[in-house]
């Protein structure tokens, strides 16, 4: 009685997938299974270089969609100097409906599934395809017809795997604004976790006779969330400096300025993120005091380099190349202006489209959500 289980065996994208095809002599007379075929799935690679596929002889057919092999059949049996005749039921040698005599052949594809949904299951099929008895001739199996694909018959036979996905992203925010004026340091938190639809513009409105006296700070907090099905590691995370802000060195110890205006840090390169877990870094960015250095200020972040143990790619995302509408990249928006009070202040803007009064008009300025 046949009982082997059909749940999926869980895979990733880039693994070496073996399987082992095993087949029985569940009859009154001995026999070879003189040719076994396999099909290819959309989503496995057969690999002919392989060192079980060269073993066991796979030749893949002319439109590529299947491989057979002859590896237990009498002639190349015989070439081998191997006994692959599979013995009909003997209790006298222990061989029995219980214990029946078999043989193996192993096939290895990679799997190679890239842009796939969740619930995405590859299907491999196979099947004896020519057999015959012990002295090589053609023989009629009692309940199946060798090569007609019939899934119901018991001489064919399906294994399932299904594929993980590795799925980071990031989320970036301002979570506060550090204001040094006349020796006081005042530090206003915005409440942010990065969810926030429309995002906020933090805004900090400067006295006119006080610019050069006050320094400003925002902190930013960049969320690493792992949303996929494989643990895995930001190993790094860029950020990209906008115009009128600095990074100063002090302030981000975590942090390395690789070129003008981009800095890279690989705080959470020890990390493993399991699926569903976060975490985050944070980065201090310093206004350039100038009454001219005024307006919106985009800072973006993505994650640049990422990794797991199965050396899967990101299912939605490409590291490093700062496209936007992928889920490994983020922008939060500061916005900076003068203003005739006598301090500083901080404020949220809670709409996407703000009017800002300049010297010759008003300039719109739209906040495109990633």
């Amino acid at each position: 009685v046949y009982t082997h289980p059909k749940d999926p065996i869980l895979v990733a994208n880039g693994n070496i997938v073996t399987y082992t095809i095993r087949v029985y002599n569940e009859g009154k007379m001995d026999g070879y299974a003189s040719e076994i075929t396999d099909d290819i799935p959309e989503g496995l690679e057969y690999l002919p270089e392989h060192e079980i596929n060269q073993q066991y002889g796979w030749v893949v057919s002319e439109d590529g969609t299947k491989v057979t092999t002859d590896y237990l059949s009498k002639e190349a049996s015989e070439a081998r100097g191997e006994d692959n005749l599979i013995k009909a039921f003997n209790p006298e040698a222990d061989i029995t409906d219980e214990n029946p005599d078999y043989r193996d052949v192993k096939i290895a594809f990679r799997v190679t599934e890239e842009k796939l949904p969740e619930d995405r299951i590859l299907i491999n099929t196979a099947e004896i395809s020519d057999d015959s008895d012990e002295d090589g001739n053609e023989i009629e199996d009692e309940d199946s017809t060798p090569g007609n694909n019939e899934p119901e018959e018991d001489d064919i036979d399906i294994e399932k795997v299904q594929v993980k996905y590795f799925d980071l992203s990031l989320l970036k925010y301002v979570s506060k604004v550090i204001t040094i004026e006349n020796g006081e340091t005042q530090i206003k938190e915005t409440g942010y976790d990065g969810t926030e639809d429309p995002e906020p513009i933090v805004k900090v409105d400067l006295h006119r006779k006080k610019v050069d006296e006050v320094t400003v700070k925002f902190g930013y907090t960049i969320k690493i969330t792992n949303e996929g099905q494989i643990p895995g590691y930001a190993t790094e995370i860029k950020d990209y400096v906008p115009e009128g802000l600095e990074f100063l060195p002090e302030d981000n110890p975590d942090w390395l300025e690789i070129e003008n205006g981009i800095i890279v840090t690989e705080k959470l390169a020890e990390t493993l993120l399991q699926p569903g877990e976060s975490a985050t870094v944070e980065v201090i960015l310093t206004w350039i005091n100038d009454e001219d250095n005024m307006g919106l200020k985009t800072n973006i972040a993505e994650i640049s380099k990422d990794d797991n143990e199965y050396d899967s790619d990101d299912i939605d995302s490409t590291p490093d190349n700062k496209e936007e509408g992928e889920d490994d990249i983020d922008e939060a928006l500061v916005m900076l202006s003068i203003s005739t009070g006598g301090e500083s202040k901080v404020y949220i803007a809670l709409s996407g489209i703000i009017l800002v009064t300049i010297a010759l008009g008003i300039v719109l300025i739209k906040k495109f959500v990633i």
